[in-house]
């Protein structure tokens, strides 16, 4: 799992303000007790203390610890039995002066060992799915709101299949991608005609997959080219295309939303082929909207790109009548 390091140190830094209330909530209340049971303050200086003291006075007499540390514990629990006593004649629990972390795993810390813990990555997930929501309409645009009603039942005279089934075909394959997400997932081609879902099946991916934690930059071919452009030419943000660079080069899923719709450049066919080379070669998952069947990529796109295209994806073809002009005739 790739952590983009904005949302990460957001994660962290959340982590560690919760970190420190709950740390200094716990001082607060020592406190109040010690100021209702002074005796608790004594036991506590004599916990932290006599350990150290008393393992020291071993090593330096030169003899075995082991007795030492037995009786010590014998004090120690003699000690803590007390102050829960204590606790309870104030009418407090026996864990009031433990620190209570909003995660037991970690302490708040975000990682156990060099491991990211579970609450960092659910965390990590909720922010990288808010982000994605403001710029995808993931709210609307969904699996579970997706309405296979909209594709027609009868036969397309070309292949003998209705839109519907082949439809209903490539929901499941989207589905099923998005739950079964991983790195070095497999990379998926969404063609055929404008208005036939292939954006809101892909925004559905991306919902899914962020919300497993994953990373997803999700963009239109002509915002990432001009990135690229910026990067070289200037004319823009140079630093900010060059995160967004970034974004779509590491990313663990890409999409790639309307291929075929930029100006098609020398420069622009040279970063295309960059961009899918590099996820390419480093096996990141993309996903590649576009309008064009496979032999009008041929025709646009220099053949390495057409080998890629066709070679390293997935193809799912989509079917049927414009959803959108479907809509505006009141036909749904």
């Amino acid at each position: 799992m790739t952590f983009q390091k904005d949302i990460l140190a957001d994660v962290l830094r959340e982590l560690e303000q919760e970190r420190t209330a709950s740390e200094r909530a716990l001082a607060e209340r020592r406190q109040e007790v010690y100021a209702r049971a002074p005796r608790v303050r004594q036991i506590d200086g004599a916990l932290q203390s006599t350990a150290a003291a008393v393992i020291r006075a071993s090593l330096e007499a030169g003899a075995d610890p082991t007795e030492a540390v037995a009786g010590l514990r014998e004090s120690n629990l003699t000690l803590q039995e007390e102050r829960r006593q204590l606790l309870r004649s104030l009418g407090l629990p026996a864990d009031y002066l433990s620190v209570k972390y909003h995660c037991p795993a970690c302490s708040d810390l975000g990682y156990i060992g060099s491991e990211p813990c579970e609450c960092l990555k659910a965390r990590y997930a909720k922010k990288l799915t808010a982000r994605l929501s403001a710029v995808l309409p993931i709210e609307d645009q969904n699996f579970e709101s997706f309405r296979l009603d909209y594709y027609p039942e009868t036969p397309d005279a070309r292949i003998g299949v209705s839109p519907r089934v082949i439809m209903e075909v490539n929901f499941q394959k989207c589905r099923e991608y998005a739950s079964s997400f991983a790195p070095h997932a497999p990379n998926l081609l969404l063609y055929g005609s404008a208005g036939l879902g292939k954006t809101f099946l892909s925004t559905s991916i991306a919902k899914v997959v962020s919300e497993r934690g994953f990373s997803v930059s999700y963009d239109t071919a002509i915002n990432i080219l001009a990135s690229y452009e910026t990067v070289k030419f200037g004319g823009g943000d140079p630093a900010e295309a060059k995160a967004a660079i970034h974004r779509c080069e590491s990313a663990d899923l890409l999409i790639m939303d309307d291929l075929g719709t930029e100006l098609t450049t020398a420069f622009t066919t040279s970063a295309f082929y960059q961009l899918l080379n590099t996820r390419l070669m480093t096996r990141r998952p993309m996903i590649i909207n576009t309008n064009l069947l496979p032999d009008q990529l041929e025709k646009q796109y220099t053949p390495a790109i057409a080998s890629r295209l066709l070679g390293e994806f997935t193809p799912l073809r989509f079917l049927g009548e414009d959803i959108r002009q479907r809509r505006r005739r009141g036909r749904g």
